[in-house]
């Protein structure tokens, strides 16, 4: 059987009513500077790991995800590289034999960084996930192997590094349905469409003067405040 991309299976089943119950599938994210800087005070060319994890609540089935990183400004941070597995949300899993009826996904191995135009999130966007299943899948994903190869172990699915620039921006992590573009969604069985529980990182540089910038602008306020002294005096 031939196997279809997520977005040939979101634009089959765009047609149907979203599902009255939800398969609440939910990225968790564990992000870090390699500088150990906290993410709100990170400094100019601070590398920046994003650490994410997939689960679902397995009811409804799941027939595919489409999940991204994306709504981050380029101007602030710069995509550095990025991993992922080979799939996730196994249905079964069992000792000594393997996993079955898993999600397979399109984009496993190293990730890039594409663009959109158009669209609710215009800007730049790495896709870590993108897979459909023969068989809609149920279960917790609590069996599923991480980038260290070990089932059940923990270890991050996607993993993604970004290198800090000037300024703030957020990351979000998961899934837009009302992005046609990027084809980022949760199709559950029957053809319903919905949204996973996504997942926001947030980070700034916290810019601090050198001494002699420092010093320039304590005289220049000071000379701005004798300026309004002298200006009141005139005008008594």
């Amino acid at each position: 059987m031939k196997r279809l991309s997520l977005t040939a299976l979101l634009s089959m089943t765009i047609l149907f009513a979203a599902s009255a119950a939800s398969a609440l599938v939910t990225f968790t994210v564990t992000a870090g500077s390699t500088s150990g800087n906290p993410l709100d005070a990170l400094n100019p060319g601070d590398l920046v790991t994003i650490d994410i994890r997939i689960s679902s609540t397995g009811s409804p089935a799941v027939a595919g995800v489409g999940a991204a990183i994306f709504g981050y400004d380029a101007d602030v941070v710069e995509f550095v590289s990025g991993s992922s597995v080979a799939s996730v949300l196994h249905e079964q899993c069992f000792a000594g034999i393997g996993c079955f009826n898993g999600l397979d996904n399109q984009v496993a191995g190293a990730l890039s960084e594409g663009a959109v135009t158009t669209g609710p999130f215009p800007g730049p966007f790495v896709q870590i996930f993108n897979g459909v299943s023969t068989t809609a899948r149920t279960g917790t994903g609590a069996q599923d192997p991480g980038l260290d190869g070990v089932v059940g172990g923990g270890d991050a699915q996607f993993r993604a590094t970004f290198r800090m620039g000037f300024g703030t921006t957020t990351f979000i992590i998961g899934t837009n349905s009302l992005d046609p573009i990027l084809g980022n969604a949760v199709v559950v069985a029957g053809g319903g469409i919905e949204d996973a529980v996504n997942a926001a990182v947030s980070v700034s540089v916290n810019v601090v003067p050198e001494p002699g910038g420092a010093l320039l602008l304590g005289l220049g306020l000071a000379g701005l405040a004798e300026g309004r002294r002298r200006s009141a005096r005139g005008h008594r």
